[in-house]
């Protein structure tokens, strides 16, 4: 079965270590040593060394014939020692190339991005001043691919690793770019962000498509010498929204994604199921530094922190890559390889249980946009704006993610990227304010339901056409059983209507608060109000006429529906005039969460162990059988859980379990067969248990 596996498949521990070192003093990385960096990925208990060809600086460690060359290495070649030291040691090899050129961008400065006020990038602040980003669409873009070319016509690896592709929320106002958006498209690149102007729509989708062109030429470059050879290309700007540029194209350029990210357990959580739901094939890989942020060199998380993390990587079927950062004269920290070979030590004896082929098994799905909303959409603001391009999204994504856990409903993604959204697959799905939907996408939408799908939307969702802009109505308004009639100020309540559920939470003198506007609208007679209206007495603008100086309290009782409940088919719809789903706090999450159990009558599993336990749930079909993942994210250091775990598992009809093992013994566990299910307990936890469910 392995030998059929890609090298991706198989080597799923793996290690970068940045080598962002200038080459303006002789100090420069005179103390490196190719067979020490070698060893260093032994002792880190690796299958493939992701290693530096060249870095953020556009420096090339090589001696090249095309690049800008370390001055300090005077043509010594210590990526092809590194990579032969490497793969002496039974390693594969990982070709790592960075898109940031310093180089290229001081020696042609109409290669470089012009941002917001003429500026180019280190006026605008990128990395402190100190990275100088150059426009693909300049010469800076042939340039680049010959750099590609002449890596893979010299060196032998399984594949490279492309970092720092991407827009980076900079709207590109070069000659280049100006010159080519006009000739394809007739146009000047617009001067407002305007989602409600045909031309800014039009320059968003030609923005996207323009880095998605881009990217499969890396890959097509790789792959005209060597077709056998991966390519996959840095993705972690997909959570920043439009900024980032990214498109379903951009996606399907990679063979695999990948992303590096220093957050907590729940981005995580949140960028495994994205990029896995995302990606052409799988596993995804997941990569962290061995520092709280790469900005910290020294700042080294404990063990029990990184070891957490690769149980998470584990438990969502993704590669767990470790990054270290290299000291400027060459050195490496050996103390920080011990621990990174325990971490893996642990990792590997689970690794088995890791397939590209594994299914994600959800309760809900959240609806992905690649070109997400993350301002007011119906605010028109320069495109000097720099503030504009930070995403919203990314933080409702967060939330959404917590309140899943803290309920024990299992989650995942989809989007237009998926052509299979059906209520077999997602029993329920998140809309959170997703405002851009095409009619193709609205349509799918509409069927989902119909079938029996069950939906959350919120806000603006499917207000605005991806072309022409604002439409008149939601379209579907048909399905949410209501019809858009304005908006409101920034802050907004929503108070309990009769026989609703929200009254054992709220009454209408003290209802339920969200920090955002909510849609004005109107219900259809057949759609029932779980929800109404309330106001402050004013703007939370108003520095005079206000209800309270501080606070803005509920005055206004409105009677006009905020939330409501309708069926559509044989599904169903709470739609939120607001976004309950934004507000970070336990009040807010606990509505939200029971809002969830609304439309998910029957959760895939329940248990009575604390919230702060993550679950996942795989199926790996050709192997039939079941991966159920626990994770203690009560706190670190771990605070076990000693109580008896008592675990229900409600099931599809099509899964008849015959055997639970504990992984990684495989150690028999008894159960209880259940009608649609089964039932069985854990005597505890400590940081992380895998049951195997073998079905007929």
């Amino acid at each position: 079965m392995t030998g059929n596996k890609k090298w991706y498949e198989k080597d799923l521990r793996r290690l970068l270590v940045d080598m962002h070192i200038p080459d303006w003093d002789e100090y420069f990385l005179k103390n490196f040593s190719a067979e020490k960096y070698a060893d260093n990925m032994v002792k880190g208990n690796i299958s493939c060394a992701e290693i530096y060809a060249g870095n953020c600086l556009g420096l090339c460690l090589w001696p090249s014939e095309n690049g800008f060359n370390h001055k300090q290495l005077h043509s010594r070649d210590i990526f092809g020692e590194t990579l032969e030291a490497c793969k002496k040691r039974g390693l594969d090899v990982q070709i790592y190339f960075n898109v940031y050129h310093r180089s290229a961008f001081e020696a042609h400065p109409s290669w470089r991005m012009i941002g917001p006020g003429g500026k180019n990038t280190r006026e605008l602040g990128f990395g402190h001043g100190r990275f100088g980003l150059c426009c693909i669409n300049s010469p800076f873009g042939d340039f680049f691919l010959k750099i590609i070319a002449e890596l893979d016509s010299k060196y032998d690896g399984v594949g490279f690793w492309i970092d720092m592709l991407g827009w980076w929320s900079v709207i590109c106002r070069c000659e280049s770019c100006k010159k080519r958006f006009r000739e394809e498209t007739g146009k000047d690149i617009p001067e407002m962000i305007d989602w409600n102007d045909p031309c800014f729509n039009e320059y968003i989708r030609w923005r996207a498509s323009v880095l998605a062109q881009f990217a499969q030429k890396i890959t097509d470059t790789v792959k005209k010498q060597h077709p056998e050879r991966t390519v996959n290309i840095q993705s972690a700007s997909a959570i920043g929204g439009w900024g980032g540029g990214m498109s379903k194209e951009f996606m399907q350029a990679s063979e695999y994604l990948a992303g590096d990210f220093t957050g907590d357990h729940i981005e995580q959580a949140v960028i495994c199921k994205l990029f896995s739901a995302l990606s052409t094939c799988r596993p995804m890989e997941f990569m962290t530094p061995r520092c709280e942020t790469l900005v910290h060199h020294t700042t080294t998380r404990t063990f029990e922190n990184m070891l957490m993390r690769a149980y998470a990587a584990i438990a969502n079927q993704a590669a767990f890559t470790l990054i270290d950062a290299i000291d400027p004269d060459g050195a490496m920290d050996g103390r920080f390889y011990e621990m990174a070979g325990k971490i893996n030590e642990a990792y590997k004896e689970y690794e088995k249980y890791i397939s590209g082929k594994s299914v994600i098994l959800a309760d809900t799905a959240i609806y992905y946009e690649f070109d997400s909303i993350n301002t007011d959409v119906e605010e028109a603001i320069s495109c000097d704006d720099t503030r504009t391009p930070a995403s919203k999204q990314n933080m409702i994504r967060r939330n959404l993610a917590r309140c899943f856990g803290e309920e024990h409903l299992l989650f995942t993604f989809t989007g237009n990227f998926d052509e299979n959204i059906t209520s077999d697959r997602y029993p329920s799905l998140i809309l959170s304010d997703a405002a851009r939907l095409s009619m193709q996408e609205c349509e799918n939408i509409r069927r989902y339901v119909a079938n029996g799908g069950r939906l959350y939307a919120s806000c603006c969702t499917s207000l605005f056409d991806r072309v022409t802009g604002k439409r008149k109505d939601f379209a579907l308004a048909d399905v949410f059983g209501v019809h858009y009639k304005g908006k409101t100020a920034s802050c907004t309540y929503i108070a309990p209507a009769p026989g609703s559920f929200l009254n054992e939470y709220a009454t209408e003198k003290y209802p339920v608060m969200l920090d955002c506007p909510q849609c004005l609208i109107e219900a259809d007679e057949d759609t029932e109000i779980l929800g109404t209206l309330v106001l402050p007495v004013s703007d939370p603008a108003e520095q005079d006429f206000f209800g309270s100086a501080i606070s803005n309290p509920p005055v206004k009782c409105t009677n006009k529906p905020a939330l409501t409940r309708h069926k559509y088919g044989k599904g169903e719809v709470i739609y939120c005039a607001g976004r309950f789903e934004e507000v970070p706090y336990d009040f807010q999450r606990s509505i939200f969460g029971r809002i969830l159990l609304e439309l998910r009558k029957t959760p895939l599993i329940t248990s009575n162990v604390h919230p702060k336990v993550e679950f996942t749930l795989f199926d790996v079909k050709e192997e039939k059988r079941l991966l159920l993942s626990l994770l203690n994210q009560l706190s670190l250091p771990c605070v076990a859980w000693k109580e008896e775990i008592s675990i229900l598992l409600t099931l599809p009809e099509e899964y008849r379990i015959k055997k639970l093992l504990l992984a990684p013994e495989e150690k028999q566990i008894s159960f209880q067969p259940g009608k649609n299910g089964l039932s069985f307990t854990l005597p505890g936890l400590e940081k992380f248990a895998m049951i195997v469910a073998e079905y007929e």
